[in-house]
């Protein structure tokens, strides 16, 4: 009786073992597929096939390559999401980075700050540029910002350096500066007149020049106005 419980226990274990194999094995094909995918659609520039084939990617849970990284970093750019961009830059650099990873980061670094941008409750709120960019793909990055403010009252990503209006709420990206800013009709009715600005050094930014957080006012919050 004994040795069929043992017996019996190690087929199971057997089978276990296989089965998480299989699995692997499984993952491991559809990664590979996917991938595929990925150079195929990136090769027409249809990208926002390859942000969902990337998406997708994810979520197997399998390793990326830098390549997959680089594709998905490629597909998020070219849709305006310079936020998902630099984190997937991240993750190639991670795996070794290569030259083109390495000049991408400080591009980023050099040129886009992080922004959170919140009406509270969510409701529409116009963002606009003083200036709207040269470069096509800091001009994409504006418009999805503005996009996502328009239609969720919220947004959080990176913005080209320049200066931008939320919410009439004038304000200022310098690279390698977070900017958050929350618009509030209840902080409003407590006496605050202007949503607070909070401007702070990103820890892993490589920005190069004299112009850093100190020109935004970093780590600092301007006092409550009281209405008269």
């Amino acid at each position: 009786m004994r040795r069929s419980v043992w017996v019996l226990a190690w087929l199971l274990l057997g089978l276990a073992r296989a089965g998480v194999a299989l699995g692997k094995d499984v993952a491991e094909a559809e990664h590979e597929r996917l991938s595929d995918e990925m150079d195929r659609l990136a090769e027409r520039n249809v990208w926002a096939g390859v942000e969902r084939k990337y998406r997708e990617l994810e979520r197997l849970g399998v390793e990326l390559t830098e390549e997959d990284y680089l594709h998905g970093a490629t597909a998020a750019r070219e849709l305006g999401d310079m936020l998902s961009c630099y984190r997937r830059l991240k993750e190639a650099a991670r795996l070794g980075g290569s030259k083109e990873v390495v000049d991408w980061l400080w591009d980023i670094d050099n040129n886009y700050g992080q922004v959170e941008l919140i009406s509270v409750p969510a409701r529409s709120a116009e963002l606009s540029a003083k200036e709207m960019p040269f470069d096509p793909n800091q001009r994409k990055a504006v418009e999805a910002a503005i996009k996502s403010a328009k239609e969720d009252g919220i947004f959080v990503g990176m913005l080209p350096k320049g200066e931008y209006v939320f919410a009439g709420q004038p304000f200022k990206i310098e690279p390698g500066v977070s900017v958050r800013i929350e618009v509030s009709p209840k902080a409003r009715r407590q006496g605050i007149i202007d949503p607070v600005i909070v401007y702070r050094e990103l820890p892993d930014a490589v920005v190069t020049g004299e112009k850093k957080a100190e020109d935004a006012g970093a780590d600092e919050e301007p006092p409550p106005k009281e209405e008269p």
